[in-house]
C-alpha cells in the first residue's frame, strides 16, 4: 500500500517550483537545484493512470523535450539545461492560467450551489446541527498515502454517510471537499454534515464519533481534527462567529455564520492563503460533493 518514496509531497513540490517560475521570481541556482532534486524521483512515481495538475503537466512536458529518452538517473541539471527548462516552461502560461482559472470559477459555482442548499434547509427547519470535522493521516504515514489509498478511504466514509446510520443517522445534508496541503501535500478532507436539530442535539459526541468512524477506515492511519471542543468553539463565540453546532433559524447572525463556516469547504485559497487544491487525481475523480435530503411539504 505504501512506499519508500514521498509521493505526495514530490507531487506538491514539483507543482510549487512550477508556479514559482511562472508567477514568482526564482533564481537560475534555485531552480537548477530544485530539479536536481525532484526530477528523478518525480519520474520514478509517475503514473500515466492518474490526471495531475496543468503545472505538473507542463513540467513533464518540458522535461521530456529537454532530456528526451535519456535515463532520469542519469540527468543533471546544469545551467544549461535548467535555462532551457525555464524558457520552454514559460510558454506553458496560458495553459496553466486557464486552468487555474477554470478551477477558481468552478469553486465559486460549488459555494453558490451549497449555500443556496443550505438556505433551503432552513425555510423548512426552524434548527439545524452543524458539525464541521477535517479528516487527515498522521505525519508519520501521510507523505506515503498514495491518491489511490486516499480514494479508496473516501469512498468508504461515502458509503457510510449514504448508509444513514449510527452517526449518519437524521442528516440532512452533507458535503465534502478533498485537498492538498501545499508544504507537506499531505491528503486531506473538509466534511460538512447538517443534521434534523430536532433530532440530533449534540455536535461534540457526532463530530467524534465521525472521527472515530475515519479512524476505522483508514486503519488507524487517519486522525482528524475536532472544531467541536468547548475551547475550540469558545474562540469564536468571543467573537460572535461560531458557525457550527445548533443552529436556529430565528438568530440571523447564526445562520449567517454557520453559512460562512460551511462555505470554508468551498474556498479556493484558505484563511492562511495557502493553496491545498489536489495536484494529482483519479481520471474523473471528483474533489468536491455536496448530497441533500429530498424535503417533504
Amino acid at each position: 500500500m505504501y512506499n519508500s518514496v514521498n509521493n505526495s509531497k514530490i507531487i506538491s513540490d514539483v507543482d510549487i517550483l512550477v508556479r514559482k517560475i511562472i508567477y514568482q521570481c526564482i533564481s537560475l541556482k534555485n531552480v537548477k537545484s530544485e530539479l536536481n532534486r525532484l526530477y528523478y524521483p518525480f519520474m520514478t512515481i509517475l503514473d500515466d493512470e492518474l490526471a495531475y495538475s496543468q503545472p505538473i503537466n507542463a513540467f513533464i512536458s518540458t522535461t521530456n523535450a529537454i532530456v528526451g529518452d535519456s535515463y532520469p538517473f542519469n540527468v543533471s541539471w546544469n545551467n544549461s539545461l535548467t535555462e532551457s527548462f525555464i524558457r520552454l516552461l514559460l510558454s506553458y502560461k496560458s495553459h496553466i492560467n486557464y486552468d487555474y482559472n477554470k478551477w477558481y470559477s468552478q469553486g465559486i459555482s460549488n459555494s453558490n450551489k451549497l449555500e443556496n442548499s443550505i438556505r433551503k434547509l432552513f425555510i423548512k427547519r426552524s434548527r439545524l446541527l452543524f458539525v464541521r470535522v477535517d479528516l487527515k493521516y498522521f505525519q508519520e504515514v501521510s507523505d506515503h498515502i498514495t491518491i489511490y489509498d486516499f480514494d479508496a478511504h473516501m469512498q468508504k466514509l461515502r458509503d457510510f454517510i449514504g448508509n444513514k446510520r449510527t452517526c449518519f443517522g437524521d442528516l440532512l445534508l452533507n458535503a465534502w471537499s478533498l485537498e492538498q496541503g501545499e508544504e507537506n501535500g499531505s491528503f486531506h478532507c473538509h466534511l460538512l454534515l447538517v443534521y434534523d436539530g430536532s433530532e440530533r442535539y449534540s455536535d461534540t459526541y457526532l463530530a467524534m464519533k465521525v472521527g472515530e468512524k475515519w479512524q476505522d477506515i483508514t486503519e488507524g492511519l487517519g486522525y482528524f481534527f475536532n472544531l467541536h471542543t468547548p475551547n475550540y468553539k469558545k474562540r469564536f463565540e468571543y467573537k460572535n462567529t461560531l458557525g457550527i453546532g445548533m443552529i436556529h433559524r430565528s438568530n440571523i447572525q447564526e445562520v449567517e455564520n454557520a453559512v460562512n463556516a460551511a462555505l470554508y469547504l468551498t474556498r479556493p485559497f484558505k484563511s492562511d492563503d495557502s493553496y491545498q487544491r489536489l495536484k494529482v487525481k483519479l481520471p474523473g475523480m471528483r474533489t468536491f460533493g455536496k448530497s441533500i435530503k429530498k424535503q417533504t411539504t
